[in-house]
């Protein structure tokens, strides 16, 4: 692969794939007319059912006569967060996918793709930045993290397209998320999201680990992927398996993931709050009929979700956060764990001697309609088009590489990637399939309205009071979202 060098000196890498023939007269805008699904339904599969005509081929035949499609990978970790393949197959399943998901796409639209990689993605996006307020159409795709200024910030500059004006772009459909479709528009606006286009998308949510090993020595003979397809996986049912197991092993009166024993093991910070709050369908921020955003935390509700969560977690002494999942966890000393879906490919979970399950995140309750798993907004999975960037050629070839890799990658991920090497039973696949459709985000896990989510460790670990805690923030709130949705709704 040719290495190019920028004036900065950070390292690029630069591929082309070719693209040949045929694609869709697809709905342009924010949707089409499909369905989410049910992410409760008993008949999620791990395999892709049988089809004697791709999704691929359905769509509109088109020759874009030779046209670059330029990807720019703003990227932190690209040894992990692999976007981009290399410049040939190497027997890895996400390298080998993404050159036949190109090849393939190559073969239909006569394009070439052109991947640009930039290992640090601050230096990455400030380039999408200098190139669109420039008036240049250099990128036609930015894939990088939403957090730490990426996305997010070329949004609110309004540097990026709207991706519901977009044409071609189904962002309803199975291969984006349906929950960021729902969450992350305001004022028919929406610049940034997620789906199959990004390998990265599928270890980026945060789950609950289950020992099947320790569930079966303590005689736990509840069938927990029951639960999750019948919609009764809640905080009550994994509270009643694993928390009467929290044990002082050396009786030092301090609960410590070095020495002791734990129903559920966690890191202890706002990322983990937020995921348990949001899988108990409490949204950090809510987008009203009427277009407007507010912070519904000290709602009765939320309430009682936060009353309910505090007799789940622990508290945790530890010499490092990672311990909990890479030591206590893989050592047989935790019967739950709560982290990302990234820790199932890690050393210490794949060397680890007892199985595993994995679940999504606990609902609150049976009432509660659908599963919902946070996504980590540092995760380089997200996807934006420049402003400057051709919409037809920009909607049209980002669909197309979404929908194949939807149809091609997502059961190879499954099947080959995590099933042989990583997650121990069929089931954990199938797992995996309503996790992946209930991946969640909202504009306030992305901005942190006058730090709220913060404040939401503090009420989960610290004893802070929600509703007095929500009321003293109000006024800050209330000025950062007037001030977002201005940037957000400028042109």
């Amino acid at each position: 692969m040719k290495l190019l060098q920028q004036k900065e000196a950070y390292p690029m890498k630069k591929i082309t794939c070719l693209f040949l023939a045929l694609l869709l007269a697809s709905m342009s805008g924010c949707g089409g007319s499909s369905s989410s699904g049910d992410t409760t339904a008993a008949d999620t599969t791990t395999e892709a059912p049988e089809v004697t005509t791709s999704i691929l081929d359905t769509m509109e035949a088109k020759d874009f006569g030779g046209a670059t499609y330029t990807i720019l990978d703003a990227n932190d970790y690209p040894d992990s967060h692999i976007n981009m393949p290399g410049e040939e197959q190497n027997g890895d399943i996400v390298n080998d996918g993404l050159i036949a998901r190109d090849r393939k796409v190559a073969e239909k639209f006569n394009v070439n793709i052109e991947y640009v990689q930039m290992t640090n993605a601050t230096v990455g996006t400030d380039a999408l930045r200098q190139s669109v307020m420039a008036g240049e159409e250099v990128y036609n795709l930015c894939i990088s993290t939403v957090s730490g200024g990426r996305l997010a910030t070329l949004a609110s500059e309004n540097l990026l397209a709207n991706l519901c004006e977009t044409p071609h772009l189904q962002l309803d459909q199975g291969w984006w998320s349906k929950l960021m479709y729902d969450n992350l528009q305001l004022g028919g606006r929406m610049y940034y999201t997620t789906g199959d286009i990004s390998p990265c998308m599928y270890t980026t949510a945060l789950i609950t680990y289950m020992n099947k090993n320790l569930l079966e020595e303590y005689q736990i003979d509840t069938d927990f992927y029951q639960l999750v397809r019948d919609g009764k996986w809640t905080v009550d049912a994994l509270i009643s398996a694993v928390k009467p197991f929290d044990n002082d092993l050396n009786s030092d009166g301090v609960m410590h993931a070095s020495d002791d024993f734990f129903g559920i093991v966690h890191t202890i910070n706002e990322l983990t709050a937020s995921a348990l709050f949001i899988g108990c369908g409490i949204s950090t921020c809510d987008v009203g009929d009427d277009g407007t955003l507010s912070v519904n935390l000290a709602s009765e509700q939320s309430v009682a979700v936060a009353e309910k969560l505090r007799q789940l977690v622990s508290t945790i002494k530890y010499d490092n956060q990672n311990d909990m999942h890479a030591v206590t966890f893989t050592g047989d000393r935790a019967m739950a764990c709560i982290q990302t879906v990234t820790c199932a490919k890690g050393d210490a979970f794949r060397s680890m001697e007892s199985d595993y399950m994995v679940l999504p995140m606990p609902k609150y309750d049976e009432k509660q309609e659908t599963y919902r798993c946070l996504v980590n907004g540092w995760t380089d999975c997200y996807i934006g088009i420049p402003k400057t960037a051709d919409p037809e050629l920009s909607g049209f070839v980002t669909e197309a590489l979404s929908v194949e890799a939807y149809t091609s990658m997502r059961p190879q991920i499954i099947n080959d990637l995590i099933l042989q090497k990583a997650l121990r039973d069929e089931e954990s696949g199938e797992m995996l399939e309503i996790i992946w459709d209930s991946l969640y985000l909202d504009f306030n896990n992305v901005n942190n309205f006058a730090n709220t989510l913060p404040m939401l460790k503090s009420v989960l670990w610290d004893g802070a009071e929600l509703t007095t805690r929500m009321a003293a923030l109000s006024t800050a709130v209330e000025s950062k979202i007037a001030s977002f949705t201005e940037s957000w709704m400028a042109d």
